[in-house]
């Protein structure tokens, strides 16, 4: 099942409450039964909000509350708003933070030994000094 990032919780302390996976292109926030996150307060609408997973894979917050708008990040919005990893939705006076899933980053490969490196540094200086000594018009700026 693809992750597609996750929704944590922000307590009233501020600290990390529960986390709910975000595993499906769409996750609704409201007080409906049939919503992915319920909240039982009379002032969340049946359908308060919904973040909605687009063909690149970006998450996108949509209000669907005329009443009690959706704040992202302190501020009101009226059109679809594309999240960021570590923004924070508040619905009433419940804040939801959205994190994308961690990408695993490729390494640096290290060399064999320090002379190694060297030996490439002084090709790279090599090649950057035969590149730039046909241009005659250097830009000194």
């Amino acid at each position: 099942m693809p992750r597609y990032g996750k929704i944590v919780v922000i307590k009233r302390n501020g600290t990390d409450g529960i986390v709910f996976p975000l595993t499906s292109t769409s996750c609704l926030f409201g007080r409906k039964t049939e919503c992915d996150i319920r909240m039982r307060l009379p002032w969340v609408s049946n359908e308060h909000c919904k973040i909605e997973i687009n063909e690149n894979k970006e998450a996108i917050l949509i209000n669907l509350s005329t009443v009690n708008p959706t704040q992202l990040n302190g501020a009101c919005f009226e059109q679809p708003v594309p999240l960021k990893h570590g923004d924070v939705l508040t619905i009433i006076d419940r804040s939801f933070r959205f994190e994308y899933p961690l990408q695993s980053t490729p390494k640096k490969r290290r060399s064999e030994s320090s002379k190694d490196e060297t030996l490439q540094q002084v090709a790279e200086v090599e090649l950057l000094h035969k590149q730039t000594s046909g241009s005659k018009n250097l830009d000194a700026s």
